[in-house]
């Protein structure tokens, strides 16, 4: 295994330009640091272009071990200096991988011969990467096939949503849609049989929603909320009921409380009151 120690090497130069949205968007590629998260990734089928490990030890990177013609990406060692200069951890872990983003063929409209998404999260807006990356998360564990990105919402590929996301963003890769408008999300909505559920903290009991049927909900950012297009829309604004004086729930809890209602109701068949 090759080992770096210049930070002019190429594939340093491409680490740098990838801690940025700009550089992440122009080189089409992203970084994922932690062995379990480049693991992941490479489970996922997603192109990993090389891993770079710290220090010289070829046995703590992913694939390490596999031999030369097993079609693991390439292994470059890098020096310790270099390496804790790109990583993105306060402590940083020993692996990190450069890889491709998943191409997003076909816009939001159904391939021939697929089946429409049963489930859909919207996000609209919501700036928090953390928040961004633990709606993902909760979105696959709940059984959603896709989410979509209102433009205005955090980067999917940055460090913090990556790591919130925990594998999940990598999962669900095919169903990933970002830099969209509210009305190319309401138009493939209706297009595709989904009701569009708001959520809102002045919307009805969302436990007495039907949240059943194929559905796009729709989280709206932490401070702004949904956007109007959105609500003028909706086919129901879910709001989650609280005792008087508290505040409105985190965005991800919020989600988190409906994806998992959406789910109960599936489980045990939703009769609408």
């Amino acid at each position: 295994m090759a080992m770096i120690t210049s930070r002019d090497n190429a594939a340093l130069k491409l680490a740098r330009k990838l801690r940025t949205k700009s550089g992440r968007d122009k080189e089409g590629c992203f970084l994922v640091e932690g062995r379990k998260l480049v693991d992941e990734a490479l489970a996922a089928g997603l192109t990993v272009r090389t891993v770079l490990v710290r220090g010289a030890d070829p046995g703590t990177a992913p694939g390490a071990d596999s031999g030369a013609d097993s079609g693991a990406p390439p292994h470059q060692g890098v020096a310790d200096a270099l390496y804790d200069e790109i990583a993105q951890t306060v402590t940083p872990q020993a692996v990190m991988a450069v890889v491709e983003k998943p191409a997003a063929a076909g816009g939001l409209a159904v391939a021939q011969g697929a089946e429409a998404p049963a489930g859909v999260l919207v996000l609209d807006r919501v700036q928090d990467p953390g928040n961004v990356g633990t709606m993902v998360r909760t979105a696959y564990a709940a059984g959603l096939e896709a989410v979509w990105c209102v433009k205005g919402t955090a980067d999917l590929w940055s460090d913090k949503v990556v790591r919130s996301a925990a594998g999940a963003l990598f999962r669900m890769s095919k169903g990933i849609r970002e830099g969209l408008s509210a009305e190319d999300v309401i138009k493939a909505a209706k297009a595709q049989g989904l009701r569009i559920v708001v959520c809102d903290a002045d919307g009805g009991d969302y436990s007495e929603i039907d949240l059943a049927r194929p559905v796009a909900l729709v989280i709206g950012s932490e401070g702004a909320g949904v956007q109007a297009a959105f609500r003028e829309t909706a086919d129901a604004v879910a709001g989650i009921p609280m005792r008087e004086g508290a505040e409105s729930l985190n965005a991800a809890v919020s989600a988190a409380i409906v994806l998992y209602e959406r789910r109960r109701q599936i489980r045990s068949g939703y009769e609408e009151t």
